[in-house]
């Protein structure tokens, strides 16, 4: 239980009731099959995305695909490409980490390999399930301590972290269509109050977002005497997402 991870704390209290723990819960997953079956995934909208691009990109998403990852439908679009989890891993290589947004794993499970415990959060209970079944396909799920709940509910409860990992939902395929992402309303959950939570926590938070990102928007998070770091991830030779790094992150 999250009670384990809150150092300096003999008896923690209860958890809220949104937070509790995944031990022996079992979900229906679906595992997509290759594009001749048409998958289709939705975003928040009444639109259906077609994910058969994403199936062509799959090896680059989880080199073990065929050993049994599990995707949701939203989650063709969201995770994190492995190498780019494997840099961001390396970049935020810490004690105790927390995966604000875990989805179906993609960052946790390279977190497991270079930190030596992680939380991982998720409030979608397919998307916990996945991403603890993709965690033991890569070996790691006993570094991982899946947390399903609400991530401003959560969060205050942890204690004594080092890192703070966030990529909050970008609202599906369609951010990258306008010509500036702007954090707070194209964020359904507000990324500035993300980030303002994840501070209370910690000052080392490595921030990912969409490549159209408004740099000055990031650079408004800090204040006076603060610096941040804002990385371009290129992949393919394609730039596919900025993260910003903050507090002992910067140039780490």
């Amino acid at each position: 239980g999250l009670g384990s991870l809150l150092p300096g704390t003999r008896s923690p209290p209860p958890p809220p009731p949104p937070l509790c723990s995944l031990s022996g819960a079992s979900f229906s997953l679906e595992r997509f099959l290759p594009p001749a079956v048409s998958p289709t995934a939705t975003t928040g909208s009444s639109h259906p995305v077609a994910v058969e691009k994403y199936w062509s990109q799959r090896y680059r998403l989880f080199s073990r695909f065929d050993e049994g990852v599990t995707l949701d439908h939203e989650g063709w679009f969201s995770c994190t490409p492995e190498k780019i989890a494997e840099h961001l891993a390396e970049r935020c290589r810490c004690d105790l980490i927390v995966d604000a947004f875990c989805g179906v794993g993609s960052n946790a499970i390279q977190f497991a390999c270079t930190c030596e415990r992680v939380i991982a959060i998720d409030i979608d209970p397919v998307k916990i399930a996945c991403a603890r079944h993709n965690a033991e396909v890569y070996g790691v799920a006993d570094r991982i301590e899946f947390v399903l709940g609400d991530y401003f509910t959560v969060m205050p409860h942890i204690k004594c972290v080092d890192v703070v990992f966030l990529s909050p939902p970008w609202g599906g395929p369609g951010y990258n269509q306008a010509e500036v992402f702007d954090l707070c309303s194209m964020i359904s959950l507000d990324g500035v109050r993300v980030f303002d939570v994840a501070k209370q926590a910690t000052d080392n938070i490595a921030y990912y977002i969409p490549k159209n990102s408004n740099a000055d928007q990031v650079v408004s998070l800090i204040k006076p005497g603060e610096a941040v770091e804002i990385e371009q991830q290129f992949l393919n030779n394609k730039l596919k997402t900025f993260t910003a790094y903050f507090g002992e992150l910067v140039g780490n």
